[in-house]
């Protein structure tokens, strides 16, 4: 609820001459959130936080806006350095006029100071545009992990109570907007949110003894999110709530994904899932993905029927039907899975982990299908990063044999909580193609197997010019001393990349079709 009407302040912050001179203000655009007024001036943002007391929001006084604004500008030290100028106070003069800084006249409220940035540079305006893909994906999931990896650790925060409390607050919070949120289906998504958390009891356990709860931005969407001089920027991090930044770093990811998810890029989102996985070797948490997701579209639903009741006309409704759009979302996410499991085999250079990685942005549940590479579990493994080559010592049948098992565990762990899983390995050996065969027969799940095969010099100019692959792969000798192995017969489903890649992804999907496994129809 708003406890004090700040409309004296928003009506002059909109006027371009209560600003210094310098600035060259000649108009103001005026952006609201259910906490938050941002004011567009030139060069500048200024963000005025809204006089509101709600469950987790506690602005009620010019004191605790300041202290709110103090703690953005210092978060914003860690994920977006450089973008805060300062904090500006508003003051009323002794004749009731409001002005912007200065020393004369009561404080009445704070304003924090922002460098404004260009609508080009923010993803959530720019995508999805060709010049972002992979690349810029990976680069951004390795940023978020490093954010998270550096990030403080807390051992009794994000347990399983406080997940509760979380799901429990926003079945409360929408309850109150049962005019264009039926009541009927938010008592079965928080029943539905209840039981999946209570299944994944244990895990949220491990996860929280395990390191995995940290200080996290707590509001990861793409429209926080900007690339500057070749680095991301993650503004606005939450600054209120300890209860909603002290997470689990799979929540925080959570975030980015379901917002992928909602603008119909399941690729990006699964490339940006798959490759942060890989990245910080956290394969314990995907089962909680499902959840995560639907819990964070759910309280993007509180945040715009909250805004519903705050604006008028066309931004009223449009808030109440954004709400609508991310309830049903939230209720996508906890929506029936089909799981099953796809086996990418082939020699280097084949194109098998390409034809993986595009297959997986177009399987269902979102954000698409969890990949599972050889090169990275050995990499993992040993403990080597992904950009280094892997040691000589490294090369025996005795590791190979235990990175497949691994494989085949992690695969067992997804499956088992309905995700669709592709292996993307060698498979040279005919054993270890009947091993994850027999997986799929034990799990009760869908299998196709896919080998993929290209022609010798196809394959020596693709691992000749990869980039960012963990594959250690790259001459000529290698690729031949791959032919030499035994394969023994081979009775998948073989597919030439020597094509154009639409014509190939297009061959694998027909036979997934045939076997009756669930493809995404979202269209990016």
């Amino acid at each position: 609820m708003i406890l004090y009407d700040q409309e004296n302040i928003i009506q002059a912050l909109l006027q371009p001459e209560i600003y210094p001179a310098a600035w060259h203000v000649s108009s103001v655009e005026l952006l609201q959130s259910h906490i938050a007024l941002l004011f567009l001036a030139g060069d500048y943002v200024l963000k005025l936080k809204r006089a509101v007391l709600l469950p987790n929001v506690d602005f009620s006084t010019p004191q605790k806006r300041r202290v709110a604004c103090v703690r953005e500008m210092r978060r914003s030290t860690v994920y977006a350095p450089h973008l805060i100028i300062g904090i500006r106070s508003v003051r009323q003069l002794p004749n009731g006029q409001i002005v912007f800084g200065g020393q004369v006249g009561v404080e009445v409220d704070s304003i924090l100071v922002m460098r404004r940035l260009k609508k080009s540079e923010i993803l959530g305006a720019i995508l999805p545009e060709a010049d972002f893909d992979r690349f810029e994906v990976m680069d951004l999931a390795e940023q978020l992990a490093d954010l998270h990896c550096k990030a403080k650790t807390f051992r009794t925060k994000w347990s399983y109570t406080d997940i509760q409390n979380v799901i429990k607050g926003i079945a409360v919070s929408l309850s109150d907007f049962t005019t264009f949120i039926p009541s009927q289906r938010l008592q079965k998504l928080t029943q539905k949110s209840l039981q999946f958390l209570a299944r994944q009891a244990p895990l949220i356990a491990l996860r929280q003894k395990g390191g995995y709860v940290r200080k996290c931005h707590g509001e990861l969407l793409l429209s926080n999110i900007a690339r500057d001089n070749g680095k991301y920027l993650f503004f606005s991090p939450i600054e209120y709530n300890e209860s909603l930044d002290c997470i689990d770093t799979l929540y925080d990811l959570a975030s980015l994904l379901m917002d992928f998810e909602r603008r119909g890029l399941r690729r990006l989102a699964n490339i940006l899932f798959n490759h942060y996985l890989a990245y910080t070797n956290d394969t314990s948490g995907y089962p909680l993905l499902p959840l995560y997701q639907s819990m964070r579209a759910a309280s993007r639903a509180v945040m715009c029927a909250r805004k519903s009741l705050l604006v008028a006309d066309k931004e009223k409704e449009e808030a109440q039907k954004s709400a609508q759009r991310y309830f049903n979302l939230a209720v996508h996410f906890l929506g029936l899975n089909k799981p099953a499991l796809i086996a990418c085999g082939g020699f280097s250079g084949s194109g098998k982990s390409r034809v993986a990685r595009e297959l997986g942005g177009l399987l269902n549940p979102a954000p698409g299908a969890v990949i599972l590479r050889d090169d990275v579990v050995k990499k993992q493994m040993a403990g080597c990063p992904l950009n280094e080559k892997l040691s000589k010592s490294y090369q025996t049948p005795a590791f190979e044999q235990v990175v497949y098992d691994v494989l085949r565990q992690q695969a067992q762990t997804a499956l088992s909580v309905g995700s669709v899983v592709i292996i993307d390995a060698l498979f040279h050996n005919e054993k270890e193609r009947k091993k994850v065969e027999s997986l799929a027969q034990k799990m009760s799940v869908p299998f196709v197997g896919l080998w993929i095969e290209a022609p010798l010099d196809v394959r020596l100019s693709r691992v000749k010019t990869r980039k960012r692959n963990p594959s250690d792969i790259r001459n000529s000798e290698q690729l031949e001393e791959q032919l030499s192995a035994h394969i023994g017969v081979i009775d998948w489903h073989c597919i030439n990349t020597n094509r154009e890649r639409n014509d190939t992804i297009a061959a694998a999907v027909k036979i997934l079709a045939q076997a009756s496994i669930d493809v995404n129809e979202q269209k990016e």
